[in-house]
């Protein structure tokens, strides 16, 4: 690594750092997309842990997979029906009243994605973690070999975070002998216990990016000089050697319609894309976690330009988080973790958007 001071943490320091998550969001392989989406929304999560039976006899569900919001928003842009029932809602103003892609089962889109989850061990260096996280493109990763014992912190959250009920087929399912059905969480700390039994437990967590930025910035002590590398040096660290400047970044006008905008995040695997004025200053940003709001009453609004999109489902139009060239990792990261932001949009002078730094670059520059 980069910074050797991080060089003796593993995985569990971060699951101990980040404490035991007391969340219960999961989802079912037969719910809908629409169901999903719903239930990411209410609870502003980006992810959730999905529980199917094995077989229709099967008394107990077991854990599947982990259900992105990306992966939910390339499914749905990916129909073939969702044009004309956009076309149909803008012209008509409401519903045709046929099937759409938000009624497929969430088992369809886990099993329509080309990857699974990552795993990677409890006992794997952070090191490997950051690996994971970066040449990848994982958000989340699923840890394995971890027992919950005493010495597990209750939780480090913050204890504001609500706790969520379960759904009803969840408060409805009896456990089978002396295994239980388990928890899991939300976009924070992806944890559930899967089953258990009397001689311990058989666990499955997980950790998304945000996560690992929380626990170096808790270690800021130990890492100098680390972090004070600029806002431009970190966009040029995942340049090609050589490169003298930035590309000029792939942007949305105000005329851009929210499905193009959709069609462009995925097709560039970002997460969210920049508004720009005809003079090309940064407006607001269009993030995949918009389509959370989608039902199947309002696909029609995929078909208005963004900035309309976003204001008729109630989606913030606030001015996203902006750095200047000269802004030290240290202040990115702190601003990101203070307000809860997942990227910094560094522009220049004139607030033109020149690069975006994700969660993603900040852990890069450990490595």
């Amino acid at each position: 690594m980069k910074t050797s001071a991080l060089e003796k943490y593993t995985v569990r320091d971060v699951l101990e750092y980040r404490g035991n998550p007391q969340l219960n969001y999961t989802i079912g392989d037969t719910n809908t997309v629409e169901e999903a989406l719903a239930l990411m929304d209410i609870h502003d999560i980006v992810s959730l842990p999905v529980f199917g039976r094995s077989n229709v006899n099967s008394a107990m569900e077991s854990f599947v997979d982990i259900v992105s919001v990306y992966d939910l928003r390339d499914y749905i842009i990916q129909s073939k029906d969702l044009e004309d029932e956009v076309q149909f809602q803008l012209l008509s103003g409401r519903p045709s009243g046929n099937p759409t892609v938000l009624q497929h089962s969430v088992g369809q889109v886990v099993q329509s994605r080309k990857h699974a989850s990552k795993q990677i061990s409890a006992s794997a260096s952070l090191e490997q973690l950051l690996q994971l996280f970066t040449s990848m493109g994982q958000h989340r990763v699923l840890v394995t070999d971890l027992d919950f014992g005493s010495e597990f912190p209750e939780t480090t959250a913050d204890e504001n975070t609500p706790t969520v009920p379960q759904s009803q087929s969840q408060q409805n399912q009896k456990p089978a002998g002396n295994r239980q059905r388990g928890r899991s969480i939300d976009s924070g700390c992806s944890s559930s216990t899967v089953e258990y039994y009397e001689g311990g437990h058989v666990v499955v967590c997980g950790l998304t990016q945000y996560d690992v930025v929380r626990f170096i910035q808790h270690h800021n002590h130990e890492l100098w000089h680390s972090l004070d590398a600029s806002a431009m040096e970190i966009a040029m660290e995942r340049m090609p050697r050589g490169a003298a400047s930035l590309p000029q970044i792939v942007h949305l006008s105000i005329r851009d319609s929210a499905l193009s905008a959709m069609k462009r995040l995925r097709d560039t695997q970002v997460s969210a894309l920049p508004v720009v004025d005809a003079d090309g200053r940064l407006i607001t940003e269009v993030a995949g976690t918009g389509i959370r709001r989608l039902r199947s009453h309002n696909v029609g609004m995929l078909g208005k330009p963004v900035l309309a999109f976003m204001f008729n489902l109630d989606l913030s139009v606030a001015h996203p988080y902006v750095v200047r060239e000269s802004f030290t990792l240290s202040q990115i990261m702190s601003g990101m973790l203070r307000m809860n932001y997942r990227r910094a949009w560094l522009v220049d002078q004139e607030a033109r958007p020149i690069s975006v730094i994700s969660l993603t670059n900040v852990l890069q520059h450990f490595l």
